[in-house]
């Protein structure tokens, strides 16, 4: 069984919850839903070096642990 990387499981829990995902530069997600938007900065599909949380264009939050990003993805 291959190893889904962690920006693979992101990617697929936005799918599910209607994010639309778009690639920024290659190392960044950007998912948006109505006025929100996350910006997520990868060091290839495993390592995540930091995540942003944005409300109406006002930053919200900073994180760099998955599980905080994948909670705002369930929102």
């Amino acid at each position: 069984m291959a190893d889904t990387g962690q920006r693979q499981l992101l990617a697929q829990l936005g799918e599910e919850r209607g994010w639309n995902r778009r690639i920024s530069d290659g190392r960044a997600d950007i998912y948006m839903k109505g006025t929100v938007r996350i910006r997520v900065v990868w060091a290839g599909d495993q390592d995540l070096s930091g995540a942003s949380l944005f409300h109406d264009q006002w930053y919200e939050s900073y994180t760099r642990d998955p599980s905080t990003v994948s909670a705002w993805l369930k929102r």
